[in-house]
C-alpha cells in the first residue's frame, strides 16, 4: 500500500528517517523544514540538511517562519496526506496541523517514551548515565510526546558514546522503526498502545548547566561531558580562558584534594587529571577558547600545566 506523506524535519537526526522514506514506495507530497539560518564564522544563511536533501530529489519544500503560520494548515490540507511524519522539526505542532492527515501525525522520538519527553532526550539519557536508550514511533497529540505508541525499539548506550554518536545510532534506529510502523498500518496491524511507566522530561539545558561543577563525583561530571559533547560542550576555565572538555574518563582516586585541583602524574604519564568531589577526571580531548579541538597530548605541547593548579577559575591563576 502506498501512503501519501508530508515529512517535517530540520536537524541531522531527521536525515535517516527521511532517507528511509525516500527508499520506500510511498508518495512524499512535500517537506516542511525550518528557514535558512546564519551559520559558521561568516554567518552565511545556511539551509537545513533536510532542505538540501529534499531539493536534490525535486520535492516541494515549505519553510514557514513559524509553525503557527496562518497559511500553513491550508497548504498542507490541500495536499491530502495520509500521514504527517515529524522527526526533529524543532517546534510543537498546533492542534490544527495534528488534525490534517487522514491516518495520523507520527512522531519519531529518540527515547523509550514516556521516558525523556521533550527537546533533549539524547543528552539527558547520557547525563543520567543510562545503559539503554531507544526510539518511539508514536501518534502525536496536543500533549508534548504523550501520544499512543506504534513501535518502540531499544538501543544500547556504549560507554564511549557522546550525544553525536548515540544520536546517529538512534536516528538510524528511528528510520527502521518508522518503516516498520508504516508496514503495520499498511497491513492493518497497527495497534496504538498507551504510554506506560514513569514519565520524565528532557528539557533544554541552560548555559549555566554547561559549566562543570568539580564538586560532583567524577562519574557524574563525565556523564555531563558525554551528554554535551561535541556541541555545545561542557566547559571549565583554565588560566582564565574557557576550556571545553570534549572527552574524558573517570578514574578512582583518594585523598583530601580540593575539587578542581590538577593532580600530578607519574613521570612516564602524559595527561591532565583533575580532582573531583569523588575520584578523578582524566581529560582526553579539549578545546581552548579561540582554538581547535585537541587531544590532550597535543594540548600539553603548547600549554604548561602545573600540578596543584586549579581548573574552574575564570581569571588567570
Amino acid at each position: 500500500m502506498t501512503f501519501r506523506i508530508i515529512f517535517m524535519g530540520s536537524q541531522d537526526f531527521s536525515i535517516p528517517p527521511f532517507e528511509k522514506l525516500l527508499s520506500l514506495s510511498h508518495d512524499i507530497l512535500a517537506v516542511v523544514t525550518r528557514p535558512d539560518r546564519p551559520a559558521g564564522r561568516g554567518r552565511k544563511l545556511t539551509p537545513t540538511p533536510v532542505k538540501v536533501r529534499a531539493l536534490s530529489q525535486g520535492l516541494p519544500v515549505l519553510e514557514p517562519h513559524h509553525i503557527r503560520d496562518p497559511g500553513l494548515p491550508d497548504e498542507l490540507r490541500a495536499l491530502g496526506p495520509d500521514f504527517i511524519v515529524v522527526a526533529a522539526y524543532g517546534g510543537i505542532l498546533p492542534p490544527e496541523l495534528l488534525r490534517i492527515p487522514r491516518r495520523a501525525c507520527l512522531g519519531v522520538h529518540p527515547s523509550l517514551l514516556p521516558r525523556y519527553r521533550g527537546a533533549n532526550p539524547i543528552r539527558w539519557a547520557l547525563i543520567q548515565g543510562d545503559a539503554t536508550s531507544g526510539v518511539s514511533i508514536f501518534q502525536m497529540e496536543e500533549g508534548i510526546d504523550t501520544g499512543n505508541i506504534i513501535v518502540r525499539k531499544e538501543v544500547p548506550i556504549h560507554p564511549q558514546d557522546n550525544a553525536a554518536t548515540l544520536g546517529e545510532r538512534l536516528a538510524h534506529a528511528g528510520a527502521d522503526a518508522l518503516a516498520h510502523a508504516l508496514d503495520l498500518y499498511a497491513a492493518g496491524k497497527a495497534v496504538p498502545i498507551g504510554q506506560n511507566g514513569e514519565a520524565s522530561e528532557a528539557p533544554f539545558i541552560s548555559r549555566s548547566q554547561e559549566r562543570i561543577n568539580w564538586s560532583l563525583p567524577a562519574e557524574k561530571i563525565l556523564n555531563w561531558i558525554r551528554g554535551l559533547s561535541p556541541h555545545p560542550a561542557a566547559y571549565t576555565f583554565f588560566n582564565g580562558k574557557r576550556l571545553k572538555i570534549l572527552a574524558a574518563r573517570a578514574l578512582p582516586g583518594s585523598g583530601d584534594i580540593a575539587p578542581g585541583t590538577i593532580v600530578s602524574l607519574s613521570p612516564e604519564e602524559q595527561g591532565i587529571r583533575v580532582a573531583c568531589g569523588a575520584d578523578f577526571l582524566e581529560l582526553i580531548q579539549v578545546q581552548l577558547e579561540g582554538g581547535k579541538p585537541l587531544m590532550i597530548e597535543e594540548f600539553l605541547r603548547g600549554h604548561a600545566v602545573e600540578p596543584g593548579g586549579k581548573m574552574g577559575k575564570d581569571v588567570a591563576n
